[in-house]
C-alpha cells in the first residue's frame, strides 16, 4: 500500500467547511481539495489494482462491471458485524447519528457538480444529474434526504446548526474522522471533467449503500427511528432508478474513451473501492469511540469536566479538591480532577439522587444552576451511578456491548488523516487575489468559465466581472425606464408589479398577422448571436445543486429551474440541444462551444459574450449575490414570456424553421405555475424571511439588490466616470 505524508494532508473538517463555503476562497480551496483528492487515491490505489487484478475485469461491459463492483459493495456491507446493547440504543444512536451528520446532510454531494453549464448537453452529466435528484427528493423539498436527516437528528433531540456554518464544525462532539468520507466527495465533485471516472464510483457506492450499516445498527432497537422517513427514503426501491443512470453513464465513459478502457474502469473501481474505504474507516473509529469513550461513563465526565473547565476558572478561588487549588486543577488534570471528584462530599457514590453535586449544586437555586446541559446532567449522573466498588472494569463491560469487524491499516490511516491539520489561512482567501484581478474580456471569460480546471485563478476573474457588471446596473436602476418601480418592499406591490408587466408583455404581441420585416437572414443572425448565451441556458443557478443550497425551499426553486433548463436528465430535451438542431436547421456550423475556437469566433459579436459571460460568474457566488441572482433569474424567466417569443415564433415559422425553442420557453417560463412564478416565489420566500427578522430599511436595501439582479439582464452602460475610477457596487 502507498505510504502518505499525513502532515502534508488537510484536516477534513476545515476542508469540508471551505469547499461548503467555496465562493469566500475558490482557487486556493480547489487546490487543496485536488491535493487531498489524490493523495486519499495514492493511499487506496495498489490495493484497489491488487482487487481489480484478482477479479479479472471485463471491461468491455458496462454491466459486468458495474454488477462486480456493485459485490463488491455488497460483499462489504454484509461483512460489518454490529451488536448493541438494549440499555444503551438511545445514547448509541444519538452518538452515531450525530457523528454521520456531514454524510447524511449531504447527500449525493459527490454528484453536485457534475452536470453543469459546459456539459450538461451531453449523455454521462444527464444520467448522473437524474440520479443527484434521487438524492435530493426529485423537486420536493419535503422528500430531500438532506432535510430528512435533520428531521431525524432532531428526533433523537439534536438541533445542528447548517453544515456551512463554522459553528457547525466547532462542535465538540463530532469527531474528525467523521468529516473524511464527506470531505472526500465534496472535494471529488470540484472537478467533474478530470475526475469522472472517480465520481461516477463513489456515486455508485452511495447507492449500493445508501446508509452505513453503523447507522442501520444504532437504529435497528428503535422502531420509530428505524422506520423514520429518512431511513425508508434511503432504502425506497427508486434508488434501482438512479441506480440504473450511473450504470449507464459508466457505459458511457467506457464506451467514448479516449484512453485505454481498462484505464477508466480501474478509475471507476478506485473511486467506489476509496469510498468503501473511508466509510469503514469511519464506521471502526465511531465504534472504537462508542467502545473506549461513549459508554464509559468515568470517560464521559472527564469530557464533561475538560469541555467545561475553563468556564470554571475565576469561581472557585477558595475551594480546594484534594489539596490541589480547583481552579487550577479543574483545567491542568481533568482525570485526576474526577477521580478525586468522586471521593469527596459531593458525590455519594452509586446515588446520583442523594449527591450534593445533583441535588444542591446544579439544582434550582444552587451556585451551578444551568451550567450544565440536560445532556451533560444525563453523563453526570451515569458517572455517579457507575461509582459502585463491585462494578466491572470498563474494557471487560464494553466488549459485551458492541462489537465491529476492523479494518486495520485503512482504519488507522483514516485516524490519522482526520487529525492532520490545515495550515493556517486568511479565512477569506479569495479577497487579496480578487483585489489584484484584472478586468477580463468577456469572450476570455466565457472560455475560462467553461473550462475552469485548467483556469483555477478565473474564479477571481469571475467575482471582478460580476461586481463591475453589477455596480453599472445598480446605477441604471436609479433613473429612466430601469428605475425601481417602488422603494418599499411589500409582497403586494411586488406581485402587482409582476402581473402588470406580464399583461403589458401578452399586450406587446402584434397578433400571427403582423407583417415579417425581418429578411431571413437577419432571423438567422440574431439567432446566431444568442448562441453563446442560450448554450448555457440556466447557466446563472448551476451553483444551486450544491449541499448546503439545494436543501432550501429557495435553493429547491432554483434547482428546479436549472434542472428544467437541461432537460431534467434527458438529453432531448435539453434546451441549448434543441437550440443546436435550429442552428443545423439554419445551416449554420457552430465549434464545440468549449472551445477557444468558438469564443474567437467571427460568427459572434463581441457583446454575444457579455450577458452568458455575467451569468457564468454570478453563478459561482451563490450566497454572496443571492439577491442579484433572484432578481436576474425573474428577469430571464420573465423576458420573452407573452411577447417576444410569440414574436419570434412568427418570425421562424415565416422561413419554416423549426419553433420548438421559442414555444417551449413560452409555456415553461410562464407566469401562472411556470418558471416566471417560481422565480416571484423565490424572491418572496427569501424578502419575507428577511422582513420576520430585519427591519424595514434592512429590507428595502436586500429588495434594491434584487431589483439590480433585474435589470442586470440587460448589458449595462459604460459611463465616462470609468475614465477616472473603477465602478463599485455598495452590497
Amino acid at each position: 500500500m502507498t505510504k502518505i505524508n499525513i502532515k502534508d494532508l488537510p484536516d477534513c473538517s476545515e476542508l469540508f467547511h471551505r469547499i461548503l463555503n467555496l465562493e469566500q476562497g475558490h482557487a486556493e480551496t480547489r487546490e487543496a481539495s485536488r491535493e487531498f483528492v489524490e493523495s486519499v487515491h495514492a493511499a487506496y490505489r495498489d490495493t484497489c489494482q491488487s482487487k481489480v487484478r484478482d477479479s479479472e475485469f471485463d471491461v468491455d461491459d458496462a454491466e459486468w462491471l458495474v454488477n462486480k463492483l456493485t459485490t463488491w459493495a455488497v460483499d462489504w456491507q454484509s461483512k460489518r458485524s454490529i451488536s448493541i446493547r438494549d440499555a444503551d440504543r438511545d445514547v448509541v444512536a444519538r452518538f452515531v447519528t450525530e457523528q454521520y451528520a456531514p454524510i447524511g446532510l449531504a447527500p449525493g454531494s459527490v454528484l453536485q457538480n457534475i452536470a453543469n453549464a459546459a456539459n450538461c448537453h451531453e449523455p454521462i452529466a444527464a444520467h448522473t444529474h437524474a440520479a443527484h435528484a434521487w438524492h435530493i427528493g426529485g423537486f420536493s423539498f419535503a422528500d430531500n434526504h438532506s432535510a430528512l436527516y435533520r428531521q431525524l437528528l432532531e428526533c433523537t433531540g439534536q438541533y445542528l446548526p447548517k453544515i456551512e456554518s463554522p459553528t457547525f464544525i466547532a462542535r465538540a462532539n463530532v469527531t474528525p474522522a467523521s468529516y473524511t468520507l464527506a470531505a472526500y466527495r465534496l472535494a471529488l465533485s470540484l472537478f467533474p471533467m478530470s475526475s469522472t471516472p472517480e465520481i461516477l464510483g463513489s456515486a455508485l457506492f452511495e447507492l449500493c449503500v445508501p446508509v452505513s450499516p453503523l447507522v442501520d445498527a444504532a437504529l435497528s432497537q428503535n422502531e420509530a427511528l428505524h422506520a423514520h422517513p429518512y431511513m425508508l427514503a434511503r432504502h425506497d426501491a427508486s434508488r434501482i432508478n438512479a441506480h440504473g443512470h450511473i450504470e449507464r453513464a459508466i457505459g458511457i465513459a467506457l464506451d467514448s474513451a479516449v484512453e485505454n478502457t481498462s484505464k477508466i474502469a480501474s478509475r471507476v473501481a478506485l473511486g467506489l473501492w476509496t469510498s468503501m474505504n473511508l466509510l469503514d474507516a469511519w464506521q471502526d473509529e465511531t465504534a472504537c469511540h462508542i467502545q473506549s469513550r461513549l459508554l464509559d461513563p468515568t470517560v464521559g465526565m472527564i469530557e464533561v469536566i475538560r469541555r467545561k473547565s475553563r468556564f470554571a476558572v475565576g469561581y472557585h478561588n477558595r475551594l480546594k479538591l484534594a489539596d490541589h487549588p480547583f481552579d487550577e486543577y479543574v483545567v491542568k488534570d481533568p482525570e485526576h480532577f474526577v477521580e478525586d471528584l468522586a471521593h469527596s462530599r459531593w458525590i455519594v457514590p452509586g446515588k446520583p439522587d442523594e449527591s450534593l453535586l445533583l441535588t444542591r449544586l446544579t439544582a434550582f437555586g444552587g451556585p451551578m444552576f444551568r451550567v450544565f446541559s440536560e445532556q451533560e446532567i444525563a453523563v453526570i449522573r451515569a458517572w455517579i451511578a457507575s461509582l459502585r466498588a463491585d462494578s466491572c472494569s470498563a474494557g471487560a463491560e464494553l466488549s459485551a456491548n458492541i462489537t465491529v469487524t476492523c479494518a486495520g491499516e485503512a482504519s488507522a490511516w483514516a485516524c490519522s488523516i482526520a487529525q492532520s491539520r490545515f495550515i493556517e489561512q486568511d479565512p477569506h482567501p479569495g479577497n487579496a487575489r480578487h483585489s489584484r484581478a484584472k478586468q477580463v474580456g468577456a469572450r476570455e471569460l466565457y472560455h475560462r468559465m467553461l473550462n475552469h480546471e485548467a483556469y483555477p485563478d478565473v474564479f477571481d476573474d469571475a467575482g471582478v466581472f460580476a461586481e463591475t457588471w453589477l455596480a453599472r446596473s445598480f446605477a441604471l436602476s436609479e433613473r429612466g425606464p430601469n428605475a425601481i418601480p417602488f422603494l418599499r418592499y411589500t409582497r403586494e406591490r411586488l406581485r402587482g408589479w409582476f402581473e402588470n408587466k406580464a399583461l403589458l408583455q401578452a399586450r406587446s404581441y402584434a397578433g400571427p398577422t403582423h407583417k415579417i420585416d425581418k429578411s431571413r437572414e437577419q432571423v438567422i443572425d440574431e439567432a446566431v448571436q444568442l448562441c453563446p448565451m442560450i448554450l448555457v441556458d440556466g447557466g446563472w443557478v448551476q451553483r444551486w445543486t450544491n449541499a448546503s443550497h439545494v436543501d432550501t425551499n429557495v435553493g429547491m426553486l432554483l434547482w428546479k429551474i436549472f434542472s428544467d433548463e437541461i432537460g431534467n436528465g434527458d438529453p432531448l430535451l435539453n434546451h441549448a440541444n434543441i437550440y443546436r438542431d435550429l442552428m443545423r436547421q439554419m445551416d449554420v456550423e457552430l465549434p464545440d462551444f468549449r472551445t477557444r475556437a468558438f469564443a474567437e469566433s467571427d460568427l459572434f459579436l463581441d457583446e454575444s459574450f457579455e450577458v452568458p459571460a455575467f451569468w457564468l460568474s454570478i453563478s459561482q457566488f451563490p450566497r454572496r449575490f443571492l439577491p442579484e441572482t433572484l432578481g436576474l433569474n425573474l428577469a430571464m424567466e420573465l423576458s420573452g414570456v407573452g411577447g417576444a417569443y410569440r414574436t419570434a415564433r412568427d418570425e421562424l415559422r415565416h422561413y419554416r424553421f423549426d419553433t420548438s425553442f421559442v414555444d417551449l420557453h413560452n409555456t415553461i417560463d410562464n407566469v401562472s405555475t411556470g418558471h416566471s412564478a417560481m422565480a416571484l416565489e423565490a424572491i418572496e420566500l427569501h424578502l419575507d424571511a428577511a422582513l420576520s427578522t430585519a427591519n424595514g430599511a434592512a429590507v428595502d436595501v436586500l429588495w434594491r439588490r434584487v431589483w439590480t439582479g433585474f435589470c442586470a439582464l440587460a448589458i449595462p452602460r459604460r459611463t465616462w466616470k470609468e475614465l477616472f475610477a473603477k465602478p463599485t457596487y455598495p452590497v
